[in-house]
């Protein structure tokens, strides 16, 4: 038997406001439950698993609380909060797990979880013969960078010739997990004349410009940033590529320094997932007047398209062309730690991480 720790919905969140992270109060959002696992609950087909990471994502905030069923169905009162991550086996009835294999699947914000038969069909068991450390399946072998490669060579139809170099490409939210692999691929494999990163603060910006000359961080806490943004990009009408992972203020100044008949690629929006208010797109005249191409993406679409993508990444690896060392922020919730889990995950909108935030749970 084990005691399961577990974070579930305590409260229905409203869709667009911040959650309650005291978890003492009785609007709390989340709570700490524990609830024992043993062989019996196992049915056939099942498998038993012990979470060793877990992958932060701000999605989580819509996977929660939505008001777009379209895109997810929500969290209700009672549920374990939805998380991916990188699992072992501890107990199996399936004859395609063993104890001791790693899965990539949706464990949740859990120490242990059951997977049933139908939901083992959609997980991944995962190597460690080509990897370092387990936890590059969810940062330079994640969701993360496998939406970032899609980015490029899917949505923005980019290809690795003449005709597809030298572009200016700006990305926002770059020090985070999808952008910073953007940064990279941009400058190494499709060889950016000029990258305009923003990040915030001095630290995040020495790291999105480590990635290589051609890149220009700016700094969106600074109060001089709107004009500081038009000189990194060099006036407007400039850009050729916008990729967005923030939304609000910085998607309205950033759509101003596109070319006509370039490219806005959306992909996320940081901004507004504790403010409503910033999910307001007030510069979408410009996409008439300029003849932009406006695509919004999600990397759930692509699933058949997973394997392509991992290989290419893998070979990027290979070729020194990402940077695996510093590709990840890890927090550490192991043991009693574990009651940290949701407030690690919110440090993502307060720009705790560099690179893939990533929550270690064992070291199983």
């Amino acid at each position: 038997m084990v005691a399961a720790k577990q974070w579930v919905v305590k409260t229905d969140p409203i869709p667009g406001h911040p959650f309650n992270f005291n978890f003492e109060s009785k609007d709390a959002t989340f709570e700490l439950i524990t609830k024992d696992l043993t062989s019996n609950d196992l049915q056939s087909g099942d498998i038993l698993v012990e979470t060793c990471y877990l992958s932060n994502d701000p999605a989580q905030k819509f996977w929660i609380a939505t008001v777009d069923k379209n895109y997810s169905p929500g969290v209700s009162v009672g549920e374990i909060i939805p998380a991916r991550g990188i699992a072992k086996v501890i107990e199996s009835k399936n004859d395609d797990f063993k104890v001791g294999d790693y899965v990539s699947a949706y464990v949740g914000w859990t120490t242990h979880t059951i997977i049933t038969k139908e939901q083992t069909e959609k997980i991944t068991k995962l190597s460690t013969e080509n990897v370092d450390e387990l936890w590059w399946y969810l940062s330079v072998l994640g969701g993360t960078a496998l939406t970032a490669y899609f980015i490029f060579y899917k949505y923005a139809e980019m290809k690795e010739n003449e005709k597809y170099y030298n572009k200016v490409f700006l990305i926002s939210g770059a020090a985070g997990a999808v952008g910073s692999i953007s940064v990279q691929l941009a400058v190494n494999v499709f060889k950016a004349s000029k990258v305009i990163a923003i990040a915030g603060g001095a630290e995040k910006l020495k790291y999105v410009e480590s990635f290589g000359n051609q890149v220009v961080g700016v700094d969106y806490k600074d109060p001089n940033f709107k004009d500081n943004l038009l000189k990194a990009a060099g006036g407007k009408n400039t850009v050729d590529y916008f990729i967005d992972n923030v939304g609000g203020e910085i998607l309205d100044l950033g759509v101003e320094l596109l070319k006509p008949k370039t490219m806005l690629l959306a992909c996320g929006s940081i901004s507004g997932y504790n403010d409503s208010s910033k999910l307001v797109f007030k510069n979408y005249v410009s996409v008439i007047t300029k003849r932009l191409t406006l695509k919004g993406l999600l990397l759930t679409d692509n699933l058949d398209e997973f394997p392509q993508g991992l290989n290419k990444l893998t070979n990027l690896i290979k070729e020194g062309k990402l940077d695996v060392k510093n590709s990840a922020t890890i927090e550490n919730a192991t043991g009693d730690k574990f009651d940290q889990v949701p407030l690690i995950w919110n440090g993502l909108f307060k720009g705790l991480n560099k690179g893939k935030l990533i929550t270690k749970i064992s070291d199983a």
